[in-house]
């Protein structure tokens, strides 16, 4: 028995509270990455459809096509002709899906989007974004122009 004058935590206490802790902050690291990534893969896909609306909004101001280009697996850019005018990548572990690599987006001055240079109607189209899970989100972007996030 303790002496009621006396405080503190005997060691025994203090090494299952530290075990507590441990098991508690292990359980929950995992937890955290799987909703980190989920968040990285929704803003990767936001930030796409968000380029998009600003290629069109552009577009429609300027009266000039604007062009996106998905380059490969994490890059896609803005190009006129030979000149690239910006540029972005994906987050680590945010890739295109094969079938999205080298597609163009063309914004048309009308606001219209168009999938090929010679500008006909080829319907609407999608763009995947996926993370090293699996998991994917969608870009869908409209022959009419409008850009929706699935």
């Amino acid at each position: 028995m303790r002496d009621p004058a006396e405080r503190g935590f005997s060691l025994v206490e203090l090494a299952i509270v530290l075990v507590v802790m441990g098991l508690l902050f292990g359980f929950s690291v995992p937890s955290f990455n799987r909703i980190s990534s989920s968040y990285q893969l929704r803003g990767a896909a936001e930030n796409v459809a968000g380029q998009l609306r600003l290629a069109r909004e552009k577009a429609i101001a300027t009266g000039v096509e604007q062009p996106l280009h998905i380059l490969n697996s994490t890059t896609y850019r803005i190009e006129y002709g030979s000149v690239i005018a910006t540029a972005w990548t994906l987050p680590n572990g945010i890739t295109f899906t094969n079938a999205t690599v080298d597609d163009w987006y063309y914004m048309a001055a009308d606001g219209r989007f168009y999938q090929n240079a010679s500008h006909s109607l080829t319907g609407s189209n999608v763009i995947v974004v996926g993370n090293t899970r699996g998991v994917l989100d969608t870009v869908s972007v409209q022959l009419s122009g409008l850009i929706l996030i699935r």
